[in-house]
């Protein structure tokens, strides 16, 4: 017989092996998964870094080439203004002119004090009268603001090369209010009747370039080359446009402050209207905000920016380097310019030396720049309207990156004089 022998079944053993679970680590970012397979799946973070990598990266490269290239452009900027400027251009206008109104605001110029070395020379080759006005009291001035004037405190002197004997500009020194009194401006009245205007297109303002007229003084102006100064705000936060040759950058705004250039040279400063194209007919046309002097008196609601009609740079009522521009009754340029300048301070300044109506031009001490050209055997040279401006005196005549305002003499200069 056959004995069956039955395996011996040991229930201490361990069952069969089940699946074992694995979590991993939190440095895949990745959820549970199985020996057996089961597909893993992104977390959060890793699909943020995937949408980040896809549609930032490619910005910001972008960007990056954007900002080099502004750092290498050409313009008389230093590295601090083209980084600026390339802000400003990017979308970032608000958070520079915020950091600019906190350190103006920290940093306006004294209350009382006097002028450091009296009033600067007016710098000019024609040739002193016999018996020049001394004084505040002569009829020809601008009556200044400070309690004690010093002698020749606003009063009018020739001013940059002759043709014919004088020169077509004059120069005005003094203290622009009465509170800042080591505070100087510096005003020039242009007379049109012997001066031409040329508004010259910048390398990068207004843009839209190359421009025939090019981005510094022209070849054919430099021989009766006066001055050069300053225009507006970038045309983007002019509120306003720029036309030149039959080009416009922006829009030309009805009521916009402007400077219009006439094909026969001479300009004037308003509020536009359409109807001024065919009255007109201007070759040139600079706005900027709206006007801050009109009927001879400053506007309404200057230091608390009604309407925000001035803009929305630094604060209107903060004391910073302005200038601006205007038209007397005579139908003369006036230019002013100050380190310490509120745009209430600018316009009484402008009424005082004779302006109907004005504008605001540039603001701070980067922008805001007027040279006097100077002619001998050896070339031309310039000098500034106040020492303090920071640009150096020949501005204007490599390419600027900022458009401005040439002034020429309508007749050939004078022969420099001898020695």
């Amino acid at each position: 017989m056959f004995t069956v022998v039955r395996p011996r079944i040991d229930h201490a053993l361990p069952l069969a092996p089940q699946p074992e679970r694995i979590a991993l680590t939190s440095t895949s970012h990745r959820r549970v998964a199985d020996q057996a397979g089961q597909r893993v799946r992104p977390g959060a973070v890793t699909l943020f870094l995937r949408w980040f990598a896809l549609l930032c990266v490619p910005a910001i490269v972008a960007s990056a080439t954007s900002f080099v290239s502004a750092m290498d452009g050409s313009g008389n900027l230093t590295p601090v203004e083209r980084s600026v400027e390339w802000l400003r251009g990017h979308h970032f206008g608000n958070v520079v002119s915020w950091v600019e109104t906190q350190y103006y605001a920290r940093h306006q110029p004294p209350t009382g004090g006097t002028l450091t070395g009296g009033l600067p020379e007016a710098a000019t080759n024609e040739p002193t009268p016999s018996s020049p006005a001394t004084g505040p009291a002569s009829v020809d001035s601008i009556d200044p603001a400070a309690t004690q004037p010093v002698a020749g405190e606003g009063v009018w002197q020739a001013y940059g090369d002759t043709s014919g004997g004088s020169t077509g500009m004059q120069v005005a020194y003094l203290r622009p209010d009465a509170v800042h009194g080591s505070v100087l401006a510096g005003v020039v009245r242009i007379d049109q009747q012997r001066t031409l205007l040329r508004l010259v297109p910048g390398s990068q303002e207004p843009g839209h370039g190359p421009w025939p007229a090019g981005n510094s003084v022209a070849a054919g102006d430099r021989p009766d080359l006066l001055a050069a100064f300053n225009s507006g705000f970038r045309v983007g936060d002019a509120r306003g446009g720029f036309e030149e040759g039959g080009r416009t950058v922006g829009t030309l705004r009805t009521g916009a402050a402007s400077l219009l250039i006439r094909p026969d040279g001479t300009a004037d400063v308003v509020a536009w209207t359409s109807d001024l194209t065919t009255t007109q007919q201007p070759v040139a046309v600079r706005q900027n905000l709206d006007l801050i002097v009109d009927n001879g008196v400053p506007v309404d609601g200057l230091a608390d920016n009604a309407g925000n009609r001035w803009g929305r740079t630094v604060g209107n009522r903060l004391f910073v380097w302005r200038s601006g521009v205007g038209i007397d009754a005579s139908g003369r340029l006036i230019y002013v310019a100050s380190s310490g300048l509120s745009v209430t301070t600018l316009a009484l300044l402008l009424q005082r030396a004779g302006a109907v109506r004005a504008m605001e031009l540039d603001i701070n001490q980067s922008w805001v720049s007027f040279n006097v050209f100077h002619h001998d055997s050896s070339g031309i040279h310039g000098d500034k309207l106040l020492a303090a401006m920071a640009k150096p005196a020949s501005r204007y005549l490599s390419a600027d990156a900022r458009d401005f305002f040439a002034v020429v003499a309508r007749q050939p200069l004078d022969a420099p004089p001898s020695g």
